[in-house]
């Protein structure tokens, strides 16, 4: 009875699985490492033979055959392209957010700064500006004098974050902003302000017709101000300046996709969510594009000459990931599998294999930009429910429940997001709560993964009831989720279980097994092969060599 050892060499993990051949595959033991080198690498099949000889050790059993199909890497790129934002002409949004306000009310005026205040006419509606080096005293007492003094000050601008020091001082009721770039907006004609406390939302510079009104603008220029009204909606602050001109815009240089690209926009993901404005970005677009291999990749005679026993070649791994997932319990021979992973989405269907990009890779990209946040920060972010830092020992999770934690983490963590990491909990922004995290993170994975899918079985399988999810990113329960809702609900999906029991890793490499080991001298059967490869033509017996054993096999 020959034990077998099927080897899955993938761009992110190599999977093995060690069988014994007896009426049916028994499987002794499986494993899986992280892939060295890149798929195809030579550097990859040493890695995976190590693997395999630690692994046959580890429970006494001496390897004598080998299956392996050595493909290319699918190669995914990723790529963020800046959107051009929508024209506003002369009106310019400086800020929606602040470190902290003041005031309840609006105020519109020509912007003069603090120092200048004593020159203003009389009765001449203005808005105090204070660069950095006005401390909040200075500003008090500068804005105090002036309305003594009869000038019509309406709102107060800072560039140092001291709002509240600013209002507690001063003598009349007036709405104040700080965190503002103040030496950039003085050139400005005039400025609008606008502050709201509690849970009142802005009133005055979310209405069109009122910024029409103050800033006195054309009939041309009206869908000017329905864009700016329209942004500034869920903010509870704001600050928009008219300008003398419209600013020049350099359009963003457009990066060609290709044929099979799949494009996300995040503009789709944070209406999909319902996000806040403001909260997450929405003025970009990520684009996976496929990537084809530049060098043939390490074959079966590698793996033959690193294990030393002879080694199965079969050219179609989809055709081993749609054997070995056939083999999970309760589904039926007309399923569809798709197998998804960190660059690709494989749907494989009884007759064809479309390869898409835009998996992982791309999910990790759009959290990213979306969040303005390290990828490898998004990597972590994007895979599982996040918790909120109440204090430095208590954190909530996602549905309401509050735990206090042996640990506390870093006081400058408090009201931000934290996301499981190796090292610990990994603080990734403070600017969502977590339902509109928990919102924005299934509607990312609806669009970027779940469409991918729906794009996939539209063209190898349309009309199919059932889908079976196979790869990594099957232990994602959210994408399986996000799959089955973009699906619809007469489409069943579900997560392999190879041979009952390997779960939804392991199908390319027990598939091989079990297409190799089925015949005598390891050459499988010809209905063994009736399978699709990756172009989607079928796979025949001349498409399998046993390296070692014939002269030229392999590679």
């Amino acid at each position: 009875m020959t034990v077998w050892a099927g080897v899955d060499i993938g761009n992110s993990t190599t999977e093995v699985v060690l069988c014994r051949m007896v009426d049916e595959l028994v499987v002794l033991a499986s494993a899986r490492t992280p892939t060295r080198g890149g798929k195809g690498s030579p550097r990859a099949v040493q890695g995976a033979a190590q693997l395999v000889r630690r692994l046959a050790e580890a429970h006494g059993l001496v390897i004598e055959q080998a299956a392996f199909a050595p493909t290319p890497p699918v190669r995914s790129t990723v790529e963020q392209v800046q959107l051009e934002t929508q024209r506003t002409g002369r009106l310019t949004i400086v800020t929606r957010s602040a470190a902290t306000t003041a005031g309840d009310a609006v105020g519109v005026g020509q912007p003069v700064p603090v120092e200048c205040l004593d020159d203003v006419e009389p009765g001449c509606p203005v808005v105090a500006c204070a660069a950095a080096q006005w401390g909040y005293r200075e500003v008090a007492l500068r804005v105090n004098d002036a309305v003594a003094q009869g000038c019509n000050v309406t709102a107060v601008l800072t560039a140092n974050d001291e709002a509240v020091l600013v209002s507690n001082r001063l003598s009349a009721a007036l709405p104040v902003v700080d965190d503002v770039d103040v030496t950039a907006l003085l050139s400005a004609a005039r400025v609008a302000v606008e502050v709201r406390q509690g849970v009142a939302p802005l009133q005055r510079l979310t209405d069109p017709f009122w910024l029409a009104d103050v800033f006195g603008l054309s009939d041309a220029e009206r869908v000017d101000a329905r864009v700016i009204a329209d942004q500034l909606f869920d903010s509870a602050c704001a600050v928009v300046t008219l300008g003398d001109a419209e600013p020049a815009v350099s359009a963003p240089v457009a990066q060609p996709a290709g044929e099979r690209a799949h494009v996300v926009r995040l503009a789709d993901i944070a209406a999909q969510a319902n996000s806040r404005r403001g909260s997450v970005a929405v003025d970009s677009l990520v684009v996976a594009n496929m990537a084809g291999a530049q060098e043939p990749p390490a074959g079966a005679d590698e793996l033959a000459g690193a294990l030393g026993v002879p080694v199965t070649r079969v050219d179609s791994e989809a055709a081993a990931a749609r054997v070995g997932a056939l083999t999970t319990p309760g589904i039926t021979p007309d399923v569809v599998v798709v197998d998804v992973g960190g660059g690709t989405v494989d749907v494989v269907s009884d007759g064809s294999r479309i390869v898409l990009p835009g998996a992982g890779q791309l999910l990790t990209a759009a959290t990213a930009t979306a969040l303005d946040i390290s990828r490898s920060a998004a990597e972590y972010a994007k895979r599982a429910e996040a918790v909120t830092a109440v204090t430095v020992q208590l954190i909530e999770d996602e549905h309401g429940r509050r735990q206090f934690l042996d640990t506390p983490v870093s006081g400058r963590c408090s009201g931000w997001l934290l996301t499981a990491a190796p090292s610990g909990w990994l603080p990734f922004t403070s600017r969502l709560s977590g339902a509109e995290w928990r919102s924005w993170r299934l509607a990312a994975k609806r669009q970027v993964i779940g469409g991918n899918v729906m794009r996939g079985i539209e063209q190898a399988a349309p009309g199919v009831t059932g889908v079976l999810l196979v790869g990594g990113g099957a232990s994602d329960d959210e994408l399986v989720r996000a799959v089955s809702e973009q699906l619809g609900h007469h489409v069943s999906v579900g997560r392999g279980n190879v041979a009952g029991q390997l779960g939804h890793r392991f199908a390319v490499a027990y598939g091989l097994v079990a297409m190799a080991a089925r015949m005598p001298g390891g050459r499988p059967r010809d209905e063994e092969l009736d399978r699709v490869d990756r172009s989607g033509g079928s796979v025949n017996a001349h498409d399998v060599d046993v390296a070692g054993e014939h002269p030229g096999a392999g590679g």
